[in-house]
């Protein structure tokens, strides 16, 4: 957790609470990805079923089957980019959308006013890494759980930058 996390309200803590707790790793696995993407396709991408979490669509071309793939993931800004956390829920594995955009890093994203056409690239560097990295835990603080149960997989920081 970053020393100077943004200030939240009641319900943001209680949200956060419950997403770190064993029912809410169910719900974020099972419920979410089910219930997210026609409610974000809905509301333009304002409202998911986490809302306030800033919550996006990512749309990536499948590596291997060429096919469009919806996955509802979590965010934080950057300046004008966004950075995703390839997290798989601290599992062994590198999640499949990962794969899909080192593949094909080209994507859509569904996000309310970021939404476009965006480039991903993984953050190599350390410094920028680490950057990156206290964003998002200031977004969401169990990514710091997800890392403890990954155990010896580094968690890839991916970088979104808006295509011209």
């Amino acid at each position: 957790m970053t020393a100077q996390r943004r200030p939240m309200n009641i319900y943001e803590r209680a949200l956060e609470k419950f997403g770190r707790s064993r029912p809410g790793l169910f719900f974020a696995q099972k419920i979410a990805p089910v219930l997210d993407p026609p409610l974000m396709r809905l509301t333009g991408g304002r409202l998911s079923s986490v809302y306030p979490l800033p919550l996006m669509l990512l749309t990536t071309i499948g590596a291997k089957s060429g096919l469009r793939r919806e996955h509802p993931l979590a965010y934080a800004t950057d300046g004008d980019s966004l950075i995703v956390i390839a997290s798989n829920y601290g599992r062994p594995g590198h999640p499949a959308w990962y794969r899909n955009l080192v593949a094909n890093p080209r994507v859509e994203v569904l996000a309310g006013k970021h939404s476009g056409v965006y480039t991903a690239r993984e953050i190599a560097d350390e410094a920028e890494r680490s950057a990156a990295w206290k964003k998002a835990l200031d977004v969401y603080a169990g990514y710091g759980d997800y890392e403890v149960r990954a155990g010896n997989r580094k968690i890839p920081v991916i970088r979104l930058v808006r295509s011209a």
